[in-house]
């Protein structure tokens, strides 16, 4: 596939009429956010109430107010329709503008958390399962829809089971492109998009924006990228994404090239997800212009009682007050604030269109005013729930299970009576898993008109589910033990149910932390442990969890929970997490070395993050959760080994073997500024550096950042029950980090994207003693691998690396393209995603110098990234290795993965010469790895 920007010419650039003056099309009324339009209506005062719909109330994504993006409806106007997504039921409805009544309902796989954007008779809108829809407004029926990212893996977020790239950067449209952003955790990957409105084919997209090694607050450096998470606007030239509780990052609105994106370098500056521009002249008022004429850029605006937050004694604050809640309509300035007549709630947002007003309340009413008074306005309240059936076998799974808190994951769709009765009957939220689309599609509609579906009940398609998340798993057909094994993966340990019918195959299975019974009909097995997890009762113990190893993948967050930024390290038992945070908004108690006292215990699933019911929490926990309350505690908890408080000395952590010369030496690794330290848990070492990082002793894997949240100036970064957990420990804090929240993350294949920094080594220190080396042209950073092999970024752009001497020429005409890896079909081991998904193009000639002389083998790997046909020779040690190499007839297509191996190559003088001789197009080299003979033989290397 090329994503390269499809560039026409500025005079033959087809562009959409504008939209009618009595539309609403996006949020804000346009694509620069300007909340302006040009329609005219009668002064608020002379409007009559014509019609209220009552929708659910919505509960946003996020506690913090910087991130409430989702608090409550935005709706957009489209003439006669009014257009509301929710995230809530996970759909995007129609209203008629005149009646109220509902036209249509279209349900996806997960919350709807933006605005919809309404185009030439079409309706577009972002979910959190990783597609964009466009259907048509008339009868709301797909068009066409678009996932953002070639992967089915999904993460607990928020509370709700989504894809691992949600759209949450609110979807905005120009001149016949829609634009978009996918993926909220810069680590895990952001996909930043142009797509063609009409047929929803992709113009460009923006995929290298993650891994930026940068400035962070308090001038750390680490690296860092977009979280897009915000309504996404056009100011210019320039696409302005915003990144969560950070600032927006800017990229051309032609190529999707970014053009700024930083974190402010002293911190305590808080940003939010709101950001607009200021009303301007008509000409850009909604976002359409003559061809060939660019919009001038306008000052962005932030909204001061969004960008706030307190920082221990005082509060910080940026932005301008009243921008977000306040539009303009012809010459009106209408004001959320301002008494509407007929609407008593509180105001969240104001709509005009249709030569109407549209009232949002917080509530979740949607109130119509227009010029006419009508005899009785019309109300439609939601129907009254009908009475629960008990459903067979719902009440039985239930008791049998003794299951009442959590997620319940039903595999295979049962009627709809059955799982009405499990949500009604129990605390749990839901999930149904079915591999028929047609019977998921039916499922979601039936729900969707009893008013369950989403909130307590959602059905997924497929079945590639994070582990551990579920209290009861349960199918009621019968199941081969190839699924029993996969599903029960799902469940969660230290006492996660998982109920099926019985059979002879299912019970004479052996499932490690498994326990069997029978129970009539079914077999009930119990999830006792997790063989390989640690517990964690703090006093800086190791902890010396078998599970936890890079690369490591997300396995939920939220900000239910969260922690001052000082307060005590967590404990971790039997998958409970025990914490107890400061009172540190009463500053009476804080001295030098003191600060506040402590609150009660909470106890959290480490699985979800859900805090547990009272009922739930095990004896063990409950004694390990009795914290002096009285005791006004020090300012700061540090290990023994940490003498200085504030200023860490860099870590020490044994002796390794070094990857590039098999000699013994001190582990050493980069860490920028963070009060905390770092603790040695055995075989992780975890550190606030810049952000959260985590540095696999097992692997030596180079500092990997965890980027998004701030963990805290305690060490929260603990290795404990299968997960590395990160929680909250961010309150008190404004530094403007993009996401604070918690987060816990999960082993994942060695094919998955994971970058770190592996540390400063100078030349002459390895100079002549490399015996096993990789090259990833293009890449961000460097990765090393169980294996043995570091590869090391080129250019080095990611952090400090070991100077390696490496020379590509021509150098003012070779260039570096990186795509991220989830792109590579067929992934494997045996040719690297990671290093297959960038290359250097239109090298002629490339020598490697530092080398040990000996017999080496080399591993030359490629892709055809940008779908062109080439080939080329190539050249090793002056001898022909391949003649008319092409990657992608190699490969068997583009996108994919392979490795040329060339046996028994000598090195002399410490040189490695590779030459590439055009034939067809420019050439293309992803990778190189270097084993010398030695080490494949394991040869100890001499000493000197």
């Amino acid at each position: 596939m090329d994503f390269r920007p499809l560039l026409i010419a500025a005079g033959l650039l087809w562009l959409a009429p504008a939209s009618p003056a009595g539309d609403w099309p996006q949020w804000r009324s346009d694509s620069s956010r300007s909340g302006a339009t040009s329609a005219t209506m009668p002064p608020v005062a002379e409007l009559h109430l014509q019609w209220t719909r009552q929708l659910p109330p919505l509960v946003p994504a996020f506690r913090d107010g910087r991130l409430q993006f989702d608090r409550g409806y935005e709706p957009i106007v489209l003439g006669k329709r009014l257009l509301v997504g929710s995230s809530h039921d996970d759909s995007v409805i129609a209203l008629d503008t005149e009646s109220g009544e509902l036209l249509w309902r279209f349900v996806t796989g997960g919350p709807v958390r933006f605005a919809p954007v309404a185009w030439r008779g079409q309706v577009y809108f972002g979910s959190d399962d990783g597609h964009l829809y466009c259907v048509d407004a008339e009868r709301g029926q797909l068009r066409w829809k678009f996932r953002a990212v070639p992967s089915a893996r999904q993460m607990f977020g928020n509370r709700r089971l989504i894809s691992a790239w949600p759209v949450r950067g609110g979807p905005v449209i120009r001149d016949g492109r829609i634009y978009f952003a996918a993926g909220v955790w810069s680590f895990e990957g952001v996909f930043v998009y142009a797509l063609d409105a009409e047929s929803g084919k992709p113009i460009w997209l923006n995929d290298d924006c993650s891994y930026i090694y940068g400035i962070h607050p308090h001038n750390a450096v680490a690296f860092g990228g977009l979280a897009p998470q915000g309504y996404l606007l056009i100011n210019g030239d320039e696409l302005i994404v915003p990144s969560s509780s950070a600032y927006p990052a800017k990229l051309d609105l032609q190529t999707g090239e970014l053009i700024d994106f930083k974190l402010p370098a002293a911190g305590r500056k808080p940003g939010g997800w709101f950001v607009a521009t200021a009303k301007e002249g008509n000409e850009s008022k909604l976002g359409l212009l003559p061809s060939g004429e660019v919009a001038r850029k306008r000052e962005l605006l932030y909204e001061r009682a969004i960008n706030q937050k307190r920082h221990e004694g005082e509060m910080k604050v940026q932005g301008q007050a009243g921008v977000q809640r306040s539009i303009s309509v012809g010459d009106q300035r209408l004001d959320f604030d301002t008494p509407i007549p007929g609407v008593r709630a509180k105001v969240h947002s104001l709509v005009a269109g249709d030569d109407k007003l549209f009232v949002v309340t917080e509530g979740g009413a949607i109130h119509c005013l227009g010029a006419e008074r009508p005899d009785q306005p019309t109300n439609h309240d939601p129907a009254a729930a009908r009475p629960i059936d008990s459903a067979p076998g719902a009440r039985e799974i239930l008791e049998e299970s003794g299951v009442q808190h959590g997620l319940a994951i039903v595999v295979g769709a049962p009627d709809a009576s059955f799982l009405e009765t499990l949500a009604a009957r129990s605390k749990l939220d839901v999930v149904v898993i079915d591999r028929s689309g047609d019977q998921v599609a039916t499922l979601r509609e039936t729900l969707a008109d009893r008013g369950l579906n989403g909130h307590r009940i959602s059905v997924r398609q497929g079945d590639e589910l994070p582990p551990y998340l579920a209290a009861l798993v349960t199918s009621i057909a019968p199941l081969a033990p190839a699924d029993l094994r996969k599903i029960s993966d799902w469940v969660r340990p230290f006492g996660g149910k998982l109920i099926v019918p019985r059979s002879p195959q299912l019970a004479a299975m052996e499932l490690p932390g498994f326990s069997v019974a029978e129970t009539g009909d079914q077999l009930v097995l119990t999830r006792t442990s997790l063989p390989g997890s640690t517990n964690y009762t703090g006093g800086w113990q190791e902890s010396m969890d078998q599970l936890v190893r890079a690369p490591l993948g997300v396995l939920w967050f939220d900000d239910t929970l969260s922690h001052f930024k000082r307060s005590p390290q967590p404990r971790f038992v039997d998958g409970v997490m025990i914490s107890a945070d400061k009172k540190w908004t009463d500053t009476s108690t804080r001295g030098d070395k003191i600060d506040y006292r402590l609150q009660t215990a909470v106890y959290s699933d480490v699985y979800t993050g859900r805090v547990l019911d009272p009922t739930e929490i095990p004896l063990l926990s409950a004694e390990l959760g009795e914290f002096d309350l009285e005791q006004v505690q020090p300012s700061q908890y540090r290990p023994p080994g940490q003498k200085n408080h504030w200023k860490p000395e860099p870590p020490k952590v044994g002796t390794r073997r070094n990857p590039l010369t098999g000699l013994e030496e001190p582990r050493t690794f980069p860490k920028s500024y963070g009060c905390d330290g770092g603790v040695d848990y055995g075989h992780l070492y975890s550190m606030r550096s810049g952000t959260a990082a985590i540095y696999d002793k097992r692997l030596e894997s180079g500092t990997i950042n965890l980027s998004g949240p701030r963990s805290g100036c305690t060490n929260s970064i603990i290795p404990a029950n299968g997960v590395l957990n990160v929680p909250y420990f961010f309150e008190g804090c404004t530094c403007s980090y993009p996401l604070p929240t918690a987060l816990a993350l999960v082993s994942l294949p060695p094919t998955h994207e994971q970058w770190a920094s592996w540390g400063d080594v100078p030349a002459e220190a390895i100079d002549g003693k490399i015996r096993r080396l990789g090259i990833n042209f293009g890449a961000p950073g460097d990765r090393m691998t169980e294996a043995g092999t570091l590869w090391l970024d080129h250019p080095n752009i990611g952090g400090p690396s070991p100077q390696i001497q490496v020379e590509v020429s021509p150098a003012n005409e070779a260039r570096y393209e990186y795509r991220h890896s989830l792109w590579i079909q067929d992934p494997s081991p045996s040719a690297w995603p990671w290093v297959s998904a960038s290359a250097v193009i239109g090298a002629r000639q490339i020598r490697v110098a530092g080398l040990e002389d000996g017999q080496y083998e080399v591993r030359l790997f490629f892709a055809e990234l940008e779908e062109d046909e080439r080939s080329f020779d190539i050249t090793v040690q002056g001898d022909l290795a391949e003649q008319g190499f092409s990657p992608s007839r190699r490969a068997g297509g583009p996108m994919t993965a392979t490795v040329l191996k060339v046996p028994s190559v000598q090195v002399d003088n410490g040189s490695l010469l590779i030459q590439l001789s055009p034939q067809v197009g420019e050439t293309s080299l992803s990778g190189i790895e270097l084993i010398s003979s030695k080490e494949l033989q394991g040869e100890a290397p001499e000493t000197r």
